[in-house]
């Protein structure tokens, strides 16, 4: 148990705590849509992206979760480059919370 089960659980933690900063706001809370208000757009433009640093690179850049959800076919290698280039195109729709410590919380 021991030998694999601890390693798992702390992976299990580690990731439904980033796919909760993913879907969840820092300083604003962001609208949730149910029923017929949902749509894959606006799905998509309800997540966050957080820069979690150096575990960006071993995490394939989860943090350009945006782009992830509305357009989940761009190979992570060329997510940060998508990101760049949609940020100006959606403006107040794109959500980045401003960088405060070290850490993406």
């Amino acid at each position: 148990l021991k030998l694999y089960g601890i390693p798992y659980w702390i992976f299990v933690m580690w990731l439904d705590f980033v796919t909760y900063l993913h879907h969840h706001g820092h300083h604003q809370k962001l609208p949730w849509y149910r029923g017929k208000e949902w749509s894959y757009l606006r799905g998509g433009l309800t997540t966050v992206d957080r820069d979690y640093g150096w575990i960006n690179n071993i995490h394939h850049d989860i943090g350009t979760h945006v782009i992830h959800h509305l357009f989940p076919q761009i190979p992570h290698y060329h997510l940060v480059e998508a990101t760049q280039a949609a940020k100006p195109v959606l403006g107040d729709y794109y959500r980045e919370p401003e960088r405060s410590a070290p850490l993406p919380f």
